[in-house]
C-alpha cells in the first residue's frame, strides 16, 4: 500500500504585543502635531524650531525602530515553519518527478510501438499503387495517429482515404499540360489544386518575361522624314500657322 502523509495542524501559539501607552501617546503626538503646525518660523525662531523637530523625529525614529525589531522576533517562529513546510514540499517533489518521468518514459515507448504497426501497416497497403517509390511513411504520419484516442482501425480508415486521394490526383495529373512539374509540386505539397496554381503561375511569369525580352529586342522603325518645299512666303505662314494650331510638330530649316 502506498504510504500516506497525514498532514497534522500544527500547534500555533499567536503572538501578542501589548501596547498599552498607544492611547497616551497618539494623544501626545497629535497634541505635537498641532503645536508644530501652528508654529511660525521666522529668523528669531529658526533655530529652537529646527531643535523642536530634530527632538520629535528622534523619538519617532527610536518607536520605529522597535517596531522593526518586534516584527522581526515575530518572524522568527514563522520562518522556521516555513522552511520545514518546503524541505517536507521538496521531499515529496523529487519523487514526484521521478515517476512523472517513467510516466512519460513509458508513454513515447506506447507512441513508438503504435508507429512501428502503423509503418507496417502503411508500406503493406503503398506497394498495391503505382506511385508507391513517390511517397514516403513521413508523408502520411500525423502526430495524431499515436495518440491513445486513435484506434488503429481509425489510422487504417485514414490511411485507405490518404492513397484513395493520391491515386485520383495523380490520374488528374496524367492529363495536364506541365504534368512532370505539376507532379513535383504535388510531392510536396499534397495539394492539387496548390501544385497546378504554383506551376501555371511559374509558366505565365516565364512567358511574360520573354515577352519583355523579345519586345527589347526588336528593332524600331526608322524615322520617316517629309520635306516641302514652298516658294512663296505667304503661303509658307499659312502652312506653319495650321501645323501649330493642329500642334504638329515641324522644323523649319530655311528662312
Amino acid at each position: 500500500m502506498l504510504p500516506k502523509i497525514t498532514i497534522p495542524e500544527p500547534i500555533i501559539e499567536i503572538g501578542r504585543i501589548h501596547f498599552p501607552a498607544f492611547e497616551k501617546l497618539k494623544e501626545d503626538a497629535e497634541k505635537l502635531a498641532d503645536h508644530i503646525k501652528n508654529i511660525e518660523v521666522t529668523e528669531d525662531n529658526i533655530k529652537t524650531s529646527k531643535k523642536l523637530l530634530a527632538a520629535v523625529n528622534k523619538e519617532v525614529k527610536e518607536l520605529e525602530t522597535k517596531r522593526i525589531g518586534i516584527k522581526k522576533d515575530m518572524m522568527i517562529p514563522y520562518v522556521a515553519f516555513e522552511t520545514q513546510v518546503k524541505e517536507i514540499i521538496s521531499i515529496v517533489k523529487v519523487a514526484d518527478e521521478h515517476v512523472r518521468q517513467q510516466v512519460k518514459q513509458l508513454e513515447e515507448d506506447e507512441r513508438e510501438e503504435k508507429k512501428s504497426l502503423i509503418k507496417v501497416l502503411f508500406e503493406k497497403r503503398i506497394k498495391q499503387y503505382d506511385f508507391k517509390n513517390l511517397f514516403t511513411f513521413d508523408d502520411f504520419l500525423d502526430n495524431s495517429y499515436l495518440n491513445k484516442s486513435m484506434s488503429m482501425n481509425k489510422v487504417e480508415t485514414e490511411l485507405v482515404e490518404w492513397l484513395t486521394r493520391i491515386e485520383a490526383d495523380m490520374t488528374v495529373i496524367d492529363t495536364l499540360e506541365y504534368s512532370n512539374e505539376i507532379l513535383a509540386e504535388y510531392i510536396e505539397k499534397q495539394h492539387l489544386a496548390l501544385a497546378i496554381q504554383v506551376v501555371t503561375q511559374r509558366h505565365e511569369n516565364k512567358k511574360a518575361v520573354e515577352q519583355v525580352i523579345k519586345g527589347n529586342g526588336e528593332k524600331p522603325e526608322p524615322l520617316q522624314q517629309y520635306i516641302y518645299t514652298i516658294s512663296n512666303k505667304k503661303d509658307a505662314k499659312m502652312i506653319e500657322m495650321f501645323m501649330e494650331q493642329n500642334q504638329i510638330k515641324y522644323e523649319k530649316v530655311a528662312k
